[in-house]
């Protein structure tokens, strides 16, 4: 379950939280408490309903029948989480039955108390007009051309606001949906299709569908509405692609890979695909990226690409993550929301073996590279937490960059320790032994070491018990004489737990030849040596980045301009540009050119493009110049968002050339209206104003970003404009891109900071989510402790837990910086105070200095102040350097592919 994009969390996330003053933050907010799975009294064997859902009336009404089989004997009535419903009746083994409905809890009571393993019928009459777990999107005056349609999201926790049900992920049952809908529509349901009837009286039609392998209740889903078919048959399963009409074109280019990915995760998971079909349905408002209902995934109307944005992007990433869902979180499902990385971080990895498998090599490690910085982003910038963690308000505020992108480098460690081969028979194993059931980290911990002899506990207490990663400080000295190369390893991280242990290797390239040694570092300080038959040209510390880790290694710049052009490694190269760029100098403003022009993979292009413009310097900025029409549109995204770093009008007319005559690119265009605002160029406004606000592309992709670079450009004549743009009628994506940016543009003044602060306020209960959540991180942006009040309001009225965990955040933060105010203001006046006393006592002296001499004294002279000695004890001594000498001479380096 994929939620906003990569981009779009971590700036919400940075924007929200800004950089901890002394590390990052603690995870729980006041009133977080621990959770755990929850008690049953009865397993629920079988879920049936029969609904009507009317979208034009956004209700649906129908019985609910859970068949289900005691515990423990003497079971006297089982409790249904049912929220917001209209109960009419209830009847255990076909007979009325007495129940007690205190929502959100329905207790139904059974005429005598069942023994272990007795089954009992309950069926459960009841009608609805959900605010959650279903909703309803249809046309109105300011969106005529809106579809009408209802769809289900159940997870975390919403399926009680839709149907009655034991609303929790630890048990599973099979399930059947009879559901009734006007006839001019479709049902898109879970499972076999077991037959279609029309009532044309009544004007409605009724599909039977039926899921017969067991699942866990918030993957029992719906979607209602007209769409667009294609259907396919993969090897035997039925393939089926819904989405607008009218767009079937766009549609099977858009999962044009689904057979392939069906086919390569069964091959490699060892199980072929479970469900009697697969699904996938484009709806529009969607809350999420993708939700993975068991056999019919429900994706966002915005991933759905035309034409021209199938030049540089593709859905390929959302396809293949929910995909993988079907095995992992679907076929095993975490016990509790503790655990739930077992099914979002297996999702976002199996979606880059994905990419592996089809994109090759380089993009499988950028695609991991770049999955390291939305972490590491999320760990500095906003909070710390354990991946296990069961101390949260709602489940949804673990749906994290720790759950998703930490989780998927975790099982890249697991790999790199054990190897293709055991990996993939580890995970066989772990799949074949626990389809069908509930599953925890410690099951997983297990299946590996029972399918490969192999326990790797240590890597799971490091990196998925404890919070953080090792930071280390790389040193490389040459003694000629000895023929002998010196490595030291410094663990610097601020963390009192135990030094982490990594097992990685290292790699030197001496007259073009490989070299490659093993290493385990264990320990704060190590030294290590490898003999050699010469200087090395390059030093690599893990190559292929299979550890997660902060590195920081000063190399020559001779070995960096060497790795740069000759590392196989994209990852390799990319650090070797960065660290270039903060030499400053010419050769590294040349080496980095080249790169962007002739280097073989777009990513490190347009790294090295980034990194000319965090150089600033006239010579950065030709070069950039020099590679504004280089060939791949992923680089000219780069070079656009490089030359947004110089203040300077050659930059800015180059930028203002791609967004008045445009590129074929959406996202290119898009990076250059961002870029033009951020070099404040007097030609900027009109730019971005009357040209690229009157764009449609994809998603409103370059408005978005020209709204983004009209902030930039500090010009209050873009207050009105990001107004106008927030205001019902124009498309999602722009108003809440127009939401964000008034946190920036209310810093132009008090006139401004109003009008924003105002209109922020408003968008607070705007029905769009992401407009909420901007809302939020935009008056966090301001800074204003009166906002405090009313984030508390949101957190008592919103229904959405991402929204509710943002208004916590912001409260806190704003809280945290008025505290900090508080306290500098206490030390100006104290300091105030001291200033002032200190004078009163200097005119005494003179006064009576005055009376002793007889004369105005001369002025004294200053005095040095001697700090005071250090406190009796001596700083604890540094340990010494390990030194370990690499046995292994010269083996050849490898790479997995």
């Amino acid at each position: 379950m994929p939620d906003l994009s990569d981009a779009e969390m971590t700036s919400h996330c940075a924007r929200l939280a800004g950089a901890a003053a002394n590390g990052p933050r603690a995870f729980p907010l006041a009133g977080d408490t621990p959770h755990y799975a929850r008690d049953l009294v009865v397993d629920v064997r079988h879920i049936k309903l029969e609904v009507r859902i009317d979208p034009a009336r956004k209700s649906i009404e129908g019985t609910a029948t859970h068949r289900v089989r005691a515990i423990n004997d003497g079971v006297r009535g089982v409790g249904f989480d049912a929220v917001e419903m209209q109960v009419a009746g209830v009847s255990v083994g076909g007979k009325p039955a007495r129940f007690d409905y205190s929502d959100p809890v329905l207790h139904v009571s059974f005429p005598r108390p069942l023994r272990a393993g007795a089954e009992a019928e309950i069926a459960i009459t009841y009608s609805a007009q959900p605010r959650r777990g279903l909703y309803f999107v249809g046309p109105d005056k300011d969106y005529p051309k809106k579809p009408l349609q209802a769809w289900t999201q159940g997870q975390d926790e919403d399926s009680r606001h839709w149907y009655p049900c034991i609303d929790f992920p630890n048990h599973q049952q099979t399930s059947e949906v009879i559901v009734t809908v006007p006839a001019s529509m479709i049902s898109i349901g879970n499972g076999e299709l077991r037959g279609v009837t029309q009532n044309r009286r009544a004007g409605t039609k009724t599909y039977h569908w039926y899921q017969a392998v067991p699942h866990v209740t918030y993957l029992l889903s719906q979607v209602v509405g007209g769409f667009a078919e294609i259907a396919h048959d993969v090897d035997g399963t039925p393939a089926q692609y819904y989405g607008p009409r009218g767009r079937e074109g766009d549609l099977a280019a858009t999962l044009g890979r689904t057979p392939e990915m069906l086919r390569f995760f069964g091959e490699k998971i060892g199980v072929r695909y479970p469900y009697a079909k697969y699904a996938q349905t484009f709806v529009a408002d969607f809350i999420f990226g993708g939700m993975e209902n068991i056999s019919a995934t429900t994706l966002t109307e915005t991933s759905l690409l035309d034409k021209r944005a199938r030049i540089d992007a593709d859905s390929d990433g959302l396809i293949a993550h929910e995909l993988a869902h079907q095995w992992f979180g679907d076929l095993l499902t975490c016990r509790d929301w503790a655990h739930g990385w077992l099914n979002e971080g297996f999702a976002t990895y199996f979606e880059a073996l994905f990419t592996e498998h089809h994109k090759g090599i380089d993009e499988f490690r950028y695609e991991l590279y770049q999955n390291t910085q939305i972490y590491m982003g999320e760990d500095a910038n906003r909070y710390r937490r354990p991946i296990v963690n069961n101390v949260y308000h709602e489940p949804i505020d673990l749906f994290d960059r720790h759950l998703y992108e930490k989780g998927s480098l975790v099982l890249h460690m697991v790999r790199s320790v054990l190897g293709d081969d055991l990996w993939w028979k580890a995970i066989q194993h772990y799949v074949t032994k626990h389809r069908s059931t509930n599953v925890t980290t410690p099951d997983l911990q297990r299946a590996i070491e029972a399918a490969t002899g192999r326990n790797i506990d240590w890597l799971f207490d490091q990196f998925v018990y404890r919070g953080g990663h090792p930071s280390l400080r790389l040193g490389f000295e040459w003694d000629e004489g000895a023929k002998q190369a010196k490595l030291s390893v410094a663990q610097t991280q601020e963390d009192p737990a135990a030094p982490f242990r990594l097992p990685v290797e290292v790699g030197f390239t001496v007259d073009g030849t490989p070299h490659a040694f093993k290493v385990e570092v264990t320990e704060r300080q190590h030294a290590f040596f490898f003999a050699l038959p010469a200087k090395p040209q390059m030093v690599r510390f893990d190559p292929g980045h299979n550890f997660l880790m902060a590195v920081e290694f000063k190399r020559p710049k001779e070995m960096l301009l060497y790795q740069l052009q000759h590392d196989g490694d994209v990852v390799g190269r990319i650090d070797a540009a960065k660290e270039l760029a903060k030499l400053g100098t010419q050769p590294a403003v040349e080496a980095l050119k080249r790169a962007v022009l002739h280097d073989a993979f777009w990513g490190v292009q347009n790294e090295a493009a980034r990194a000319l413009g965090s150089m600033r310097t006239s010579g950065a900025r030709d070069a950039l110049l020099a590679c504004v029409r280089v060939r791949h549109p992923k680089a000219r995204r780069g070079v656009a968002a490089g030359l947004g770093e110089f203040r300077d009008e050659q930059a800015a007319a180059a930028l203002e050339q791609i967004v008045r005559k445009g590129d074929p690119s959406y996202y290119v265009e898009a990076q250059a209206a961002q870029a033009l605002g951020q070099t404040r160029s007097p030609r900027a406004f009109a730019a971005l104003a009357d040209v690229a606000m009157k764009k449609e592309s994809m998603n409103d992709v370059i408005r978005c970003n020209a709204l983004a670079g009209l902030a930039e450009l500090r010009d209050e004549r873009a207050l009105p404009v990001a107004i106008e743009w927030t205001r019902r009628g124009r498309s999602n994506p722009v108003r809440a891109a127009a939401t964000s940016v008034l946190g920036k543009l209310a810093k132009l003044g008090d006139r401004a900071k109003e009008q924003a602060y105002d209109r922020l306020i408003e968008l607070l209960q705007d029905e769009w989510l992401r407009v909420r959540l901007n809302a939020i991180a935009a008056l966090v942006e301001i800074n204003d402790t009166k906002a405090v009040s009313e984030l508390g309001r949101v957190t008592e009225r919103d229904l959405d837990g991402r929204v509710l965990r943002a208004a916590r955040e912001g409260m806190a933060r704003l809280r945290e910086g008025a505290d900090k105010g508080e306290e500098i203001r206490k030390l100006r006046a104290d300091f105030d105070t001291l200033l002032a006393d200190n004078r009163a006592l200097k005119d005494r002296l003179d006064r009576i200095e005055a009376r002793r001499d007889g004369a105005k004294p001369a002025a004294a002279p200053r005095r040095r102040m001697t700090p005071e000695p250090e406190a009796a004890g001596a700083p604890p001594k540094r340990r010494a350097a390990t030194r370990t000498r690499a046995s292994v001479k010269g083996a050849a380096a490898r790479r997995r592919r």
